[in-house]
């Protein structure tokens, strides 16, 4: 986590970093409420097909780009370098830094009817599936830096997203039930976002985190994002037919959106990098540009696999995850 110099970094930490387990709690309630009934042969063809070949389908793509280089989009000098990194970049999804989390998702889906049947425990079965949610307040979580300038599977990761991956499960277990639940209880958890918040501020600006093997980051993220979550999915439930109709397209590009996205926003700062240096603007570079790179990165992400749909009709999922 770098360091705060602005209420706009404040902000953006605050709300995205570790945000990828706003993604796991998902995809674990998403399992329960759609995937499950199909059964477990038809969950791992559906992984391999719409998760594992476009993930091979970039991989090969991104690897053609010398990772070492100091600039952006610098290919290979032979053909050669690039059959050398790609091994390596299929197992540590190191073609392009978000791949990180690859494994981490191969391995979610690996456990997954492990987990159903610890959900399914009649007896025992939510005191072990609190233990498991409840397991990443005890487990540091490798940062993606330390991932991407080392070969290694981080199983502390597999660990820490498993317990929102599993939250998920629980809470689609019987959906109304834990909506009802969190709706009852919204008040205590927005304080709790609040104070875990200002806990991260304060942990930050003191330099404080390890404790042993104990990373206090790691846990109060890993409560703010849960609690974070819950609350947004509260909301959009309360929403109800008025949500944003503009999101439902996104949402069904999510994948391939997490994909494409940061080779849009690599070209966008190889080409408008130095707009940062405009001095009108100063004062707002971290706001206005990121807001760029990102409302851009989404809808060329979205043109791309729109164009890929056109192409290769309902194949483009298998190419580009949607």
């Amino acid at each position: 986590m770098k360091d705060f110099v602005g209420p706009i970094d404040y902000a953006n930490e605050l709300l995205f970093h570790n945000g990828t387990i706003y993604f796991a709690l998902i995809s674990g309630l998403l399992y329960t409420a759609i995937l499950k009934k199909k059964g477990y042969a038809q969950f791992f063809i559906s992984k391999l097909k719409f998760v594992v070949l476009p993930y091979l389908f970039f991989t090969l793509f991104y690897s053609i780009f010398d990772d070492k280089s100091q600039d952006f989009f610098v290919l290979h000098s032979s053909l050669k370098n690039y059959l050398n990194v790609l091994p390596r970049n299929l197992i540590y999804g190191k073609a392009m830094f978000v791949f990180w989390y690859i494994s981490v998702l191969f391995f979610l889906y690996l456990v997954t009817p492990l987990l159903d049947y610890l959900l399914n425990i009649k007896k025992w079965g939510n005191l072990l599936i609190a233990f498991v949610i409840a397991l990443p307040l005890l487990v540091r979580r490798e940062e993606v830096m330390e991932l991407y300038n080392g070969d290694f599977l981080s199983f502390h990761n597999m660990i820490y997203f498993t317990g929102a991956y599993v939250a998920g499960m629980y809470i689609a277990s019987n959906l109304e039930q834990s909506l009802a639940w969190i709706r009852k209880n919204k008040v205590f958890l927005m304080v709790l976002v609040v104070v875990t918040s200002i806990a991260i501020v304060f942990i930050k600006l003191n330099k404080i985190d390890r404790i042993g093997v104990f990373s206090v980051y790691s846990t109060l993220f890993y409560i703010q994002k849960i609690v974070l979550s819950v609350l947004v999915l509260l909301f959009f439930k309360n929403l109800g037919d008025k949500q944003p109709k503009w999101l439902q397209p996104i949402a069904k590009d999510a994948f391939a959106i997490y994909f494409l996205h940061v080779f849009f926003m690599g070209i966008f700062i190889v080409y408008l990098g130095n707009l940062k240096y405009f001095v009108i603007i100063a004062k707002f570079n971290s706001l206005l540009i990121g807001s760029f790179y990102l409302v851009f990165s989404i809808l060329f992400s979205m043109l791309t696999v729109w164009l890929f749909r056109k192409i290769f009709g309902k194949y483009s999922r298998m190419i580009v995850g949607s």
